[in-house]
């Protein structure tokens, strides 16, 4: 079985783990705080990083 590519996020608006998945277009990681529903989307380039953890901060309710 296959895995998904993902990235870890610490979602520090609830103190909170979780995964965000790749998008269909693979231009971006998104996903939403597990509690809150908050959006967090970190997008893939160049010269980018190869880290998989990370902390989303500050969210808010259904922040952009």
């Amino acid at each position: 079985m296959e895995s998904k590519p993902f990235l870890g996020i610490v979602f520090e608006c609830c103190h909170m783990y979780g995964r965000i998945y790749r998008n269909g277009d693979n231009t971006a990681y998104e996903g939403r705080c597990p509690r809150c529903l908050s959006k967090v989307r970190v997008q893939i380039g160049a010269g980018g990083t190869t880290q998989r953890f990370f902390a989303a901060y500050p969210c808010g309710p259904n922040t952009s």
